[in-house]
């Protein structure tokens, strides 16, 4: 086998690469407009967490785990770790001070970090299984901080609430289930490791991944709970038989 057959890439892949950029430009760019006319009342790194985890919606076209990585993961991970740091252009940018002072410096580049484990670990057999771990460390933890901070008045552990816990089980365990459905619908690559058949139903596979982000995120400190998450959740829905 030659670089000419590992290095691969098709129509899919330059198809999904596209709308996952084009997926980053909005969310970016939305994140921005309202962080100059709204940055009191919104929580601007949660729109970019939450919007750019949709991307679990067109990751399912790819059919090289190489493009992913070198296109769009590895990329991106650089261009963060850029921004969390000092005296440089990035970093002086917009994205670099949302990364840096609204809330852990770390947390944007080890949400990247995590979606290059899981390409490098699941792509070929347990896609589906990182594509849930990957709703939970966006839409559950997004939707946790939202609601917790907004609307939490029972403190639990580690300065979280009652009511954000309960957000990040609702939200992860109902769109792991819109994304499943989904999933069911479209015309999936034979060359990804996407299943839709485990050793329970799968929609008490999305209550059980809801169930584990609950705990994950109550008790792991802020500045690794991105990376923590996602992978508990993998975990489990590996061990489910996704």
């Amino acid at each position: 086998m030659g670089l000419g057959d590992i290095f691969q890439i098709s129509t899919n892949d330059i198809v999904a690469l596209v709308l996952v950029y084009i997926l980053i430009v909005v969310v970016l760019a939305v994140a921005l407009l309202v962080r100059k006319g709204f940055a009191d009342r919104f929580d601007i790194r949660k729109i970019i967490h939450i919007g750019i985890g949709n991307f679990v919606f067109i990751w399912w076209m790819f059919e090289h785990a190489w493009v992913m990585e070198a296109f769009f993961a590895i990329p991106f991970a650089i261009i963060l770790f850029a921004a969390m740091l000092k005296d440089n252009a990035i970093a002086r940018s917009s994205l670099g001070e949302i990364s840096k002072d609204m809330g852990h410096r770390q947390g944007l580049f080890l949400y990247v970090v995590s979606i290059v484990i899981l390409v490098a670990l699941c792509f070929n057999d347990h896609w589906t299984a990182a594509s849930i771990g990957i709703v939970a460390m966006t839409w559950g933890d997004g939707c946790g901080s939202i609601i917790g901070k907004r609307f939490g008045k029972h403190k639990s552990f580690n300065g979280k609430s009652v009511e954000g816990t309960l957000a990040v089980f609702v939200a992860t365990a109902i769109v792991s289930m819109i994304l499943v459905v989904f999933l069911g619908y479209m015309p999936l690559p034979d060359l990804t490791g996407i299943s839709l058949v485990a050793s329970i139903p799968l929609w008490a596979c999305c209550i059980v991944a809801g169930c584990v982000v609950a705990v994950t995120e109550t008790f792991s400190p802020g500045w690794i709970d991105n990376i923590v998450n996602c992978l508990a959740v993998t975990g489990v829905m590996i061990l489910l038989g996704l």
